[in-house]
Protein backbone atom coordinates (compact mmCIF):
# COMPACT_ATOMS: atom_id res chain seq x y z
CA UNK A 1 0.00 0.00 0.00
CA UNK A 2 2.77 2.33 1.00
CA UNK A 3 4.18 2.19 -2.56
CA UNK A 4 0.41 2.88 -4.62
CA UNK A 5 0.51 5.75 -1.93
CA UNK A 6 4.41 6.93 -2.87
CA UNK A 7 3.46 6.68 -6.80
CA UNK A 8 0.37 8.32 -6.59
CA UNK A 9 2.04 10.93 -4.37
CA UNK A 10 4.75 11.26 -6.90
CA UNK A 11 2.29 10.95 -10.12
CA UNK A 12 0.40 14.19 -8.16
CA UNK A 13 3.61 16.45 -7.23
CA UNK A 14 4.38 16.29 -11.04
CA UNK A 15 0.91 17.35 -11.95
CA UNK A 16 1.01 20.25 -9.97
CA UNK A 17 4.61 21.18 -11.02
CA UNK A 18 3.36 20.91 -14.67
CA UNK A 19 0.12 23.40 -13.75
CA UNK A 20 2.11 25.44 -11.65
CA UNK A 21 5.22 26.37 -13.49
CA UNK A 22 3.55 28.43 -16.31
CA UNK A 23 1.24 30.39 -13.59
CA UNK A 24 2.75 33.72 -12.20
CA UNK A 25 6.18 33.73 -14.15
CA UNK A 26 8.40 33.35 -11.90
CA UNK A 27 6.48 32.59 -8.32
CA UNK A 28 4.91 29.51 -10.14
CA UNK A 29 8.05 27.70 -11.27
CA UNK A 30 9.51 28.19 -7.88
CA UNK A 31 7.06 27.27 -5.73
CA UNK A 32 6.25 24.11 -8.31
CA UNK A 33 10.55 23.29 -7.68
CA UNK A 34 9.90 23.58 -3.70
CA UNK A 35 6.58 21.60 -3.90
CA UNK A 36 9.06 18.86 -5.54
CA UNK A 37 11.74 18.90 -3.76
CA UNK A 38 9.49 18.55 -0.08
CA UNK A 39 7.36 16.10 -1.20
CA UNK A 40 10.34 13.77 -1.83
CA UNK A 41 11.79 14.69 1.55
CA UNK A 42 9.09 14.16 3.45
CA UNK A 43 8.19 10.93 1.29
CA UNK A 44 11.81 9.53 2.89
CA UNK A 45 10.92 11.13 6.27
CA UNK A 46 7.70 9.79 6.77
CA UNK A 47 8.24 6.00 5.10
CA UNK A 48 12.22 5.44 5.84
CA UNK A 49 12.91 3.40 2.84
CA UNK A 50 14.63 4.60 -0.39
CA UNK A 51 12.19 2.13 -2.22
CA UNK A 52 9.07 4.45 -1.45
CA UNK A 53 11.23 7.47 -3.01
CA UNK A 54 12.12 5.37 -6.14
CA UNK A 55 8.29 4.43 -6.69
CA UNK A 56 7.13 8.51 -6.00
CA UNK A 57 10.31 8.96 -8.84
CA UNK A 58 8.58 6.44 -11.02
CA UNK A 59 5.09 7.79 -10.91
CA UNK A 60 6.82 12.11 -11.36
CA UNK A 61 8.39 10.42 -14.41
CA UNK A 62 5.03 8.91 -15.88
CA UNK A 63 3.61 12.38 -16.06
CA UNK A 64 6.67 14.17 -17.11
CA UNK A 65 6.77 12.05 -20.12
CA UNK A 66 2.96 12.21 -20.47
CA UNK A 67 3.01 15.97 -20.27
CA UNK A 68 5.96 16.65 -22.46
CA UNK A 69 4.50 14.43 -25.34
CA UNK A 70 1.66 15.44 -28.01
CA UNK A 71 -1.65 14.89 -26.80
CA UNK A 72 -4.55 13.49 -29.08
CA UNK A 73 -5.58 17.34 -30.07
CA UNK A 74 -2.12 18.33 -30.27
CA UNK A 75 -1.61 20.19 -26.84
CA UNK A 76 1.37 19.98 -25.25
CA UNK A 77 1.80 20.68 -21.45
CA UNK A 78 5.27 21.71 -21.17
CA UNK A 79 6.42 23.17 -24.04
CA UNK A 80 9.89 23.57 -25.26
CA UNK A 81 10.54 27.60 -24.78
CA UNK A 82 12.45 28.23 -21.69
CA UNK A 83 10.13 27.99 -18.78
CA UNK A 84 9.56 24.50 -19.80
CA UNK A 85 13.36 23.60 -20.11
CA UNK A 86 14.15 24.84 -17.01
CA UNK A 87 11.25 23.53 -14.98
CA UNK A 88 12.53 20.06 -16.96
CA UNK A 89 15.81 20.57 -15.67
CA UNK A 90 15.68 22.27 -12.51
CA UNK A 91 12.74 19.61 -11.55
CA UNK A 92 14.43 16.42 -12.61
CA UNK A 93 17.66 17.65 -10.97
CA UNK A 94 15.95 18.38 -7.72
CA UNK A 95 14.07 14.91 -7.61
CA UNK A 96 17.34 13.02 -8.37
CA UNK A 97 19.55 15.03 -4.95
CA UNK A 98 16.27 14.77 -2.61
CA UNK A 99 15.86 11.01 -3.73
CA UNK A 100 19.47 10.00 -2.62
CA UNK A 101 19.09 12.44 0.17
CA UNK A 102 19.60 10.24 3.84
CA UNK A 103 16.42 8.70 4.98
CA UNK A 104 15.20 8.91 8.27
CA UNK A 105 17.05 6.89 11.01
Amino acid sequence: MKYLVSFLVGGLTAVAGVFLHLSYPPAGLILALAGTAATFWSIGRSYGKLHFKFAALLGWVVVIIDATTYGDGGELLVQGDRAGMTFLASAFTIVLISVFLPVKD
